[in-house]
């Protein structure tokens, strides 16, 4: 028995990897207050994410792997059991020097995230520009809740949004 993907090209990638690399490459500085293009990091390419950085980086979006599980067959149920559904989460965490500088960024992970989510006729792009996996995105607008700060002497504030990914694997 053989598991595929369906709609990927070429091999897997880690979607932490994807998506911020989809940030990185549709970020428009220009909506940013002060044209600020921003640090970006994921999990793949740094994997000690309790690791924070001495604020050389700060103004910084970190991609972050949460879970991938296999999506409730009786949510969303597929033709017999051959074809399974899978969500696979992330974390999109923004930091920024300030408050205002904060809020832009968040406004322009959405516009990306909006602009660019996978439908029946358009695929996520993995960080070749060959598709992904992905089928689409279960929101393609993100609720930021803010981290930090927590008192008054923390300077960087923080949010963190949740971005669900569903995709099929087919076993044949």
């Amino acid at each position: 028995m053989t598991v595929t993907y369906t709609n990927l090209v070429g091999t897997r990638e880690n979607l932490d990897l994807t998506i911020m690399d989809l940030i990185r490459d549709n970020w428009t500085a220009g909506n940013i207050t002060g044209t600020i293009t921003p640090y970006f990091a994921c999990d793949t390419e740094e994997p000690d994410q309790l690791a924070r950085p001495d604020n050389s980086a700060i103004n910084e979006v970190r991609v972050n792997m949460v879970s991938n599980e296999r999506h409730d067959p009786e949510v969303f149920d597929t033709n017999g059991d051959g074809k399974h559904a899978w969500v696979t989460t992330v974390f999109i965490e923004p930091q920024g020097e300030s408050l205002i500088v904060l809020l832009d960024m968040e406004r322009e992970i959405n516009r990306i995230l909006w602009e660019n989510k996978p439908n029946g006729g358009t695929r996520l792009p993995k960080s070749d520009g060959s598709n992904s996996e992905v089928a689409w995105f279960i929101d393609s607008v993100v609720e930021f809740e803010r981290l930090e700060p927590d008192a008054e002497d923390d300077q960087t504030p923080t949010s963190q949004s949740e971005l669900k990914m569903v995709y099929f694997t087919v076993i044949s």
